[in-house]
């Protein structure tokens, strides 16, 4: 079905769930606003085990699981932009040079340091929220992360450069914007705490718009951004669980 291949292509390029290449050039806009939707599931599967009862009472181990089970979902594809930009943002380059630096394959200090704040944060938060029994807070973080990464390409999108993102951004319009907002609150609500849900949204937006006033101010945007808007909003998403 039509409806379907935009969800099939956004769980090939941003899970090992579905295929990966070939798929048609438009099916690139066509599943953006999928995102939250694969998040919700990718975060479903990492946390069912957990869920069912293993590692039962060993939070961390638990935690462990989820984020190493995580890496291996995605291909590492958001932890690659995130270290990217970490470097080009830490070296204080601007115009070319910051995106020379993005651009580079090696892993300097700063992608190194944002790495390990990321994933030691990602640990202790899901380790907290399994022993507050909040499983359901992590799959919302998930969907959460991959929301971030759609508004990034719209409020971004005049500032996108050449490359695999530039073929999401047609997909971010205003109207699934709002679609996906309102799927990623919706998700929320169901699958944990009100209060947390909005403090959640509230720090994932924050994050976004200090990504997006990073490319502004380096004057370009690119799929690393995108992959770093996913593991921040996630991290954000679930930090808000205890504000």
């Amino acid at each position: 079905m039509p409806i379907l291949r935009g969800f099939v292509a956004a769980m090939g390029f941003l899970t090992r769930f579905g295929p990966s290449g070939g798929g048609r050039v438009g099916d690139f806009a066509a599943s953006v606003p999928w995102f939250p939707v694969v998040g919700l599931v990718l975060g479903a599967v990492l946390t069912a085990p957990v869920a069912l009862g293993l590692f039962a009472g060993e939070q961390w181990i638990a935690a462990w699981f989820v984020v190493v089970a995580d890496l291996a979902a995605t291909r590492g594809l958001h932890a690659d932009g995130l270290a990217d930009v970490a470097d080009a943002w830490g070296s204080m380059a601007r115009g070319e040079r910051f995106f020379e630096i993005l651009k580079d394959s090696r892993v300097g200090a700063f992608g190194v340091m944002g790495l390990f704040a990321a994933f030691s944060g990602k640990l202790v938060l899901f380790a907290a929220l399994f022993d507050r029994g909040w499983i359901g807070a992590v799959v919302f973080g998930h969907a959460a992360g991959r929301a971030c990464a759609v508004w990034l390409m719209g409020l971004g999108r005049d500032l996108v450069r050449p490359g695999l993102g530039a073929l999401f951004v047609p997909g971010a319009g205003f109207g699934n914007r709002l679609l996906v907002l309102g799927l990623t609150i919706l998700a929320g609500l169901l699958l944990a705490p009100g209060r947390g849900v909005v403090a959640g949204c509230l720090l994932a937006a924050a994050a976004t718009v200090a990504l997006f006033r990073l490319a502004r101010s380096r004057g370009g945007l690119n799929g690393d951004f995108l992959g770093a808007a996913v593991i921040l909003g996630e991290i954000a998403a679930c930090l808000g669980m205890f504000v």
